[in-house]
């Protein structure tokens, strides 16, 4: 494993002070050699490897991405859980997509610093709404979300355009949204989404191997971190509180997806069948089981007909997946696939800094990873 990019000091000092150890002791304990190595990387004078750093995690009892996130952790309080998923041992893929995306927030931040222009308001401007529906709300009405709009949406392209109709709501409000690409080779099992916060530059990256109705429903997940200002890589969709396997941050954010996205208002029936989920999937552009799931949350499923309607409407989903693993794909054009993972924009700020004059060809198409001339 290669050397990390950058590294969050402050909180490697304070993650090792939590513990009681001395720089001296971890070093120690990671390195056979006499050098005091995390001396040198708290103070500045050197970077550590990922493997160090995955050595780390485990003597600090954190994960790892408490040591690239901008967000001061406390002394002697319990850290917030940045998972990247739930039985992975190793995601070195997952790590090297973190570090693309905090070098390209350090770009940004620096850009707009030198530009006069301000930190982002809407990250952590819900943190102290602890109810998902009333912080469901608060998101729609801040980024003036018309839900009929989404709903009316319809055609064989309708999750598409709802997805993108949601991800120009935030970028307008200066949120940075992009998705993986192939060579990120990361499933879907490592991660669905990812929000990176930074005061200038906050991320979110969905994972464009995901369906459409799930990428749907983990970007309003990232958007409840966001307002929040509660990091994390996201691989679940589970948004019922009799999971205790989920972390309660990540199963607080999937509740406020499903408030945002299926509001309990929207179903006056008292029950509901298969055919009414089909069409309510459709209406709300989400997947038939999520659909089910928000039904049964909310008492809305005849309880004789739960077991026997979960296992036909998943055994249909795998099925209809399989059936898309089938499908031979193109691949598509490769500086299409690069603009779509960058994100409009990410493409935008670094293509007028570019015609400004304000860096070079080299370096704006080092940033988009395509020929800058490529974009229009």
């Amino acid at each position: 494993m290669g050397y990390v990019k950058s590294i969050n000091k402050d909180n490697l000092k304070i993650a090792r002070e939590n513990i009681g150890l001395s720089t001296l002791d971890v070093s120690k304990k990671i390195s056979s050699s006499d050098k005091n190595i995390v001396l040198d990387w708290e103070s500045g004078k050197s970077l550590p490897t990922w493997s160090k750093i995955d050595k780390l995690s485990k003597i600090y009892n954190i994960p790892e991405l408490v040591f690239f996130s901008t967000n001061k952790i406390e002394v002697y309080k319990k850290l917030p859980d940045y998972r990247v998923g739930i039985d992975k041992e190793d995601n070195s893929d997952v790590k090297k997509l973190i570090n693309i995306t905090i070098k390209r927030q350090e770009w940004l931040e620096n850009k707009f610093k030198s530009e006069g222009i301000n930190k982002n308001i809407l990250q952590g401007s819900g943190k102290d709404i602890s109810d998902p529906k009333r912080l469901a709300e608060f998101i729609k009405k801040t980024l003036n979300i018309d839900f009929q709009k989404i709903k009316s949406i319809s055609g064989q392209d309708s999750r598409r355009k709802v997805l993108k109709y949601l991800i120009n709501k935030i970028e307008e409000n200066g949120v940075f949204v992009g998705k993986t690409i192939s060579y990120h080779k990361i499933e879907v099992d490592d991660m669905r989404g990812i929000f990176i916060s930074n005061d200038y530059a906050p991320f979110i990256i969905l994972n464009r191997k995901d369906a459409l109705s799930a990428q749907i429903f983990s970007f309003i997940h990232e958007l409840a971190h966001l307002f929040r200002k509660s990091e994390g890589i996201s691989n679940s969709l589970d948004f019922r509180k009799s999971n205790s396997k989920i972390d309660k941050e990540e199963t607080f954010c999937n509740r406020v997806s499903a408030e945002f996205l299926l509001p309990e208002t929207e179903f006056n029936k008292k029950y509901y069948t298969k055919n009414d989920i089909s069409s309510l999937a459709e209406t709300y552009k989400l997947s038939r089981i999520f659909v089910f799931y928000r039904l049964k949350d909310l008492g809305k499923i005849k309880k004789e007909d739960e077991k026997n309607l979960e296992d036909e409407i998943k055994r249909e989903t795998n099925q209809n997946i399989i059936n898309g693993k089938n499908k031979k794909s193109s691949g598509g054009d490769f500086n299409n696939n690069m603009k779509d993972s960058n994100g409009d924009l990410f493409n935008k700020v670094v293509s007028n800094s570019y015609l400004e004059n304000k860096i070079n060809y080299i370096e704006a198409s080092k940033l988009l990873r395509f020929s800058v001339e490529k974009y229009d």
